[in-house]
């Protein structure tokens, strides 16, 4: 009886976290993408978006499973005291989730091009989504490190890494349109670091306190 009131208290717990990060990301998020639509004309904005489709699909084909594997072997470790192997885990997901980013980062700044020369008729559009391509490769660091949150129960741990994310987003890429002029491109590059710096903190965090 004892364990499972644990279990329930920590369970509880980690979701009162992830919905608090959840909440607070989609309102910073709403608020930076309001203010960016207002920053932008129709036509910038139309090619900031269309920047994002390519990677965006691509992400659909980076997840085989792996992170939810991630998720539930540190679990299982953990609940069955075989702690030794959570670094085993950890890295092997970390590798596989480098090699399958990487690989399909390049693939889509290879395409580049070729999509928006063809696909979306749009020539200007190749260099925005070979700068949204990064996002790939961070994106798939980022999962994995949050998976990993998952299976230690740590959801607070989550919900840095998304708050930061939505944070670096919605003030950088104003910015950037605002203060340097960037229009198309400094919405994207916002994107793009927001990714980047929401993969670091989840790295770093991962290593510090839990690897």
């Amino acid at each position: 009886m004892e364990k499972a009131l644990k279990m329930g208290k920590v369970s509880a717990t980690g979701s009162f976290h992830l919905f608090v990060g959840v909440a607070t990301s989609t309102i910073i998020m709403a608020v930076g993408t309001i203010i960016l639509a207002r920053l932008l004309s129709r036509a910038e904005y139309g090619l900031y978006s269309v920047a994002l489709i390519p990677s965006l699909m691509i992400n659909l084909f980076r997840d085989w499973g792996v992170n939810s594997a991630i998720a539930k072997y540190i679990a299982h470790s953990r609940v069955t005291k075989k702690e030794e192997d959570i670094r085993d885990i950890i890295a092997a997901g970390l590798i596989f989730e480098i090699a399958t980013g990487l690989a399909l980062s390049l693939l889509s700044l290879f395409l580049a091009g070729f999509i928006a020369s063809t696909v979306f008729h749009d020539p200007e559009s190749a260099s925005l989504i070979s700068i949204v391509s990064i996002t790939i490769f961070s994106g798939s660091l980022l999962t994995a490190s949050q998976y990993s949150f998952i299976g230690f129960e740590r959801m607070e741990f989550n919900s840095i890494t998304i708050i930061c994310q939505a944070v670096v987003k919605s003030v950088l890429s104003p910015l950037l349109v605002l203060l340097l002029g960037y229009g198309a491109l400094g919405a994207v590059l916002g994107y793009t670091f927001s990714f980047l710096l929401a993969s670091i903190t989840g790295l770093t965090m991962l290593y510090f306190l839990l690897f």
